[in-house]
């Protein structure tokens, strides 16, 4: 009877500890900031990089664009005169949401190509000069429009490539990146590495010159630039490759040359709060046949979420379907980084579509504080006040039920301890001899990019 009794409290007491422990895990990665990613198709959530969900990538159609049409007019870069007079072949490809264009020309190169020796403020990270997998974030002096968002602050990554998402998480590489050659580099391999930028007011450049891959350093030194422009064009320039880039493994990193968006989405399960990143959007130039004194130059297209009034929504013709949300005052056809709060205001209901229709809600503006607009749900008030009372709420729920579990936790671990001492034979006895605290140690998990110093 007693070793009955025995093996009920030592299996309740492992179930417990157990329970408890797998949800303060998965608490703690979340307040952490791990997004998650699932698989198209697939019930299980993945602990690794994967395909994220809605990814879809604009098929490119080439045309016979002229140069005037493709390559702006900026300080410093080619004319159209010069184009025309060396001759210069293009290819352009128009997806939706930039045309992209790609050269191989030297002279072309050496005039896009930006001598960060001239400008005093130009600077050199340390850190990403001299690491692997390591990424520091970057304020910019000016607001750059991708996919349409403004966006203020970017991550440089030693892998060559840029972050854009406003959640830093382990998973840099899967979306939301501007990378010019993504891949498994290490600054650490030579003192001669060096990751540079500089802001001019106008302009962004980052330069990865004289980088390695890892433990491929007899491939040569790789050298290369992203600019962003301030109206949202992109440029990439190639000085020095040294290998082909189909030739460069992706075992342990992604090879991608391209550029990506996706938009997050917060749940709360079980008072747990989950962030899913959707990506809906990318452009690959992986197969292209990227050499020394390459350009890709990405010219940026106008989408919904650029134009702010309801006429001019309205009245746009660029290729997307714009409609205008009342309740949020935005334009947009319902897919870009602030789809969350499009669905959770209804505006996939609730959307004016013509362009009397702005007039006539603009009228009705004054009185929105004492009835809702016509064409608005009578119930998207109430609701919206049930998630701000929710919302408010949920924090005390949260800590009142993580107190809870932590006590939980604490106890079921002291009975258990005490248990496993006093009874040195029994199998919680010999697990703790097994593995007794002085010989506890942290295991290093797969390579990611992390928060703060951003480690990989």
């Amino acid at each position: 009877m007693a070793s009955r009794y025995g093996r009920a409290v030592r299996a309740a007491c492992i179930f417990l500890v157990f329970s408890a422990f797998q949800a303060l895990i998965c608490c703690s990665e979340l307040q952490g900031g791990i997004v998650s990613y699932y698989e198209p198709g697939a019930h299980h959530l993945l602990r690794r990089e994967v395909s994220v969900v809605q990814s879809t990538e604009t098929p490119a159609h080439p045309s016979s664009t002229q140069a005037s049409e493709s390559w702006p007019d900026y300080p410093g870069y080619p004319d159209n005169a010069t184009l025309t007079e060396n001759h210069l072949r293009e290819d352009v490809d128009h997806h939706k949401y930039y045309n992209s264009t790609f050269l191989i020309n030297e002279t072309a190169a050496k005039e896009f190509w930006v001598d960060l020796d001239h400008y005093k403020n130009a600077q050199i990270n340390p850190m990403l000069s001299d690491s692997h997998r390591r990424a520091a974030t970057v304020k910019l002096s000016f607001e750059f429009p991708f996919y349409g968002h403004l966006v203020r602050n970017v991550t440089v990554a030693t892998g060559g490539f840029l972050y854009t998402g406003d959640y830093v998480h382990a998973w840099l590489t899967a979306t939301q990146y501007i990378a010019p050659l993504m891949a498994n580099f290490d600054t650490s391999a030579s003192n001669e590495s060096f990751v540079k930028y500089v802001d001019n007011g106008t302009a962004f450049t980052v330069q990865w010159e004289n980088i390695h891959l890892k433990d491929r350093a007899e491939k040569g030194a790789f050298t290369f630039q992203v600019t962003l422009h301030k109206n949202g064009n992109i440029v990439f320039v190639y000085k020095n490759i040294p290998a082909k880039i189909t030739d460069i493994e992706d075992a342990h990193h992604p090879v991608k040359i391209g550029i990506s968006d996706a938009y997050v989405v917060d749940k709360n399960i079980f008072f747990v709060r989950k962030k899913t990143i959707y990506e809906y959007h990318r452009v690959q130039f992986t197969k292209n046949d990227v050499q020394n004194s390459t350009i890709i130059f990405l010219l940026a297209l106008p989408t919904c979420s650029t134009l702010k009034d309801c006429a001019s929504c309205l009245e746009s013709n660029i290729g997307f379907e714009c409609v205008w949300c009342p309740s949020t005052e935005r334009c947009s056809d319902g897919v870009d980084r602030s789809r969350q709060e499009w669905l959770a205001k209804e505006c996939h209901l609730a959307n004016q579509t013509k362009k009397d229709e702005c007039s006539a809600s603009e009228r009705r503006m004054p009185s929105s504080t004492v009835e809702p607009p016509y064409d608005l749900p009578p119930q998207a008030p109430a609701l919206e006040v049930r998630q701000e009372q929710e919302e408010q709420g949920s924090g005390s729920y949260f800590a009142v039920a993580f107190g809870v579990l932590l006590s939980v936790l604490v106890l079921s671990f002291v009975v258990w301890a005490v248990y496993a001492y006093f009874n040195p034979h029994s199998s919680s006895g010999q697990f703790l001899i097994r593995y007794r605290p002085n010989q506890w140690q942290w295991r290093r998990g797969e390579a990611r990019y992390m928060a703060a110093t951003i480690h990989m």
